[in-house]
């Protein structure tokens, strides 16, 4: 079997997608035309989601772009690794203990990842909590 590796922004987002573990765990936007979808998508840095009314249970949100780590060789061409940041926000009708677990069954998917940063939220925002996890585009992810 071969291996996969998340090597960009949207194959982690579709990882996550399908991931049926995940999914009870994942909220909901909804939009000013009434339309709702899954909270979770990958945007740029800096970038809003468009025509967003709210936000309910834990948004999940990949970055398209990272920090990149060198590996040298001495005898060959490079290895770089991208380090994708990944926040996961809780929101009305998800608690602490669910992004919790919702990190934990991210952490599993994507080998060598880790969560760092767990911070309240500013206030007046209507987010409770966000932590961010790093995936590294390296590492295989596990089936």
């Amino acid at each position: 079997m071969a291996q996969n590796f998340p090597t960009t922004a949207q194959a982690i987002y579709d990882v996550l997608a399908a991931d049926a573990n995940l999914a009870p765990y994942v909220g909901q936007y909804t939009f000013n035309n009434m339309a709702t979808l899954p909270a979770m998508s990958v945007l740029t840095p800096g970038d809003d989601l468009p025509l967003t009314k709210s936000v309910t249970g834990i948004e999940i949100v990949i970055h398209d772009t990272g920090n990149i780590e060198d590996f040298p060789y001495l005898t060959d061409t490079s290895r770089l690794c991208i380090h994708f940041p990944v926040f996961l926000i809780c929101w009305d009708g998800a608690t602490g203990a669910d992004l919790t677990a919702a990190t934990e069954i991210i952490l599993r998917r994507f080998m060598g990842s880790s969560s760092m940063q767990t911070v309240a939220a500013s206030d007046g925002i209507g987010a409770k909590v966000q932590n961010k996890i790093i995936i590294k585009s390296d590492l295989p992810i596990v089936p």
